[in-house]
């Protein structure tokens, strides 16, 4: 994380940014064409969990799992962006997909008792696009589209001292409409950018509110962009007894190709 943050200063540093000047041959803001253009994004994001998870009137305390955590306890993880555009209009898809092993919890009001909770993932955002603003310096899209929450939890509840005990799983998928913005904003002259990100939704299928950003700073190049920054998603979901509530904030990194 530190490594990540001291490379979060370099490209923000005001030295740099002033000193570098703008490749030529680079588009560091795309441009409006009558021409098919997208981008493919792996990317990483190494994010805080904090929630909690309730099966009826049994609760579960508040989670709240460091990045560290998680990769120690994480099974598989993938996370995609893509993007494709035709003049002003366009789509995009943002996947993510990750499965914890079994975390400790407790259970609110009943010391006694303790848990391990296992939670497989999947979020996806489908969404058309706009272009509503384009220059040399800002590239600004509107959004509006969709997303899906996928959950498979299971909890295995112990009682302290003994080998009794008992489990209970779930899993449940949402769908949600969203609308939202994102774009770029060029640094000076030169070839780093500003990208970012928002939306919210809500009044879904068993979603009462999601919102997810991003902020950061970018560097482009003639193959694409590499960007770091920082993303947070919120969310929280009730249905069939189970209420889920969710805040995932961290560090985010990719590497973007164009074609």
């Amino acid at each position: 994380m530190k490594k990540i943050l001291a490379l979060l200063f370099i490209l923000v540093s005001p030295a740099a940014i002033l000193t570098v000047q703008a490749t030529e041959g680079v588009q560091t803001i795309p441009q409006v064409t009558d021409a098919w253009r997208g981008a493919v994004t792996p990317y990483l994001w190494a994010t805080n969990i904090g929630g909690s998870l309730a099966y009826g009137e049994t609760q579960l305390a508040s989670v709240d799992y460091r990045a560290r955590d998680i990769i120690s306890n994480i099974n598989i993880a993938a996370m995609l962006t893509l993007e494709a555009q035709y003049g002003r209009f366009g789509a995009m898809a943002d996947m993510v997909f990750a499965k914890l092993n079994a975390q400790k919890s407790e259970v609110l009001g009943k010391p006694n008792l303790s848990s391990d909770t296992t939670v497989e993932q999947g979020i996806y955002t489908f969404a058309a696009t706009y272009t509503i603003h384009n220059t040399k310096d800002t590239y600004i899209d509107g959004l509006a589209g969709v997303r899906v929450m996928n959950v498979v939890a299971r909890t295995d509840l112990k009682v302290a001292d003994s080998v009794y005990g008992s489990s209970n799983s779930n899993a449940k998928t949402s769908t949600t409409p969203i609308a939202g913005l994102k774009g770029r904003v060029r640094l000076g002259e030169s070839d780093y950018f500003i990208p970012f990100y928002i939306d919210v939704g809500g009044m879904g299928q068993d979603t009462e509110v999601t919102s997810q950003q991003m902020v950061g700073v970018g560097h482009a190049y003639e193959w694409g962009a590499a960007t770091i920054g920082f993303k947070n998603l919120y969310n929280r979901q009730k249905s069939g007894g189970i209420t889920t509530t969710q805040s995932l904030f961290g560090v985010v990194a990719g590497l973007s190709f164009s074609f």
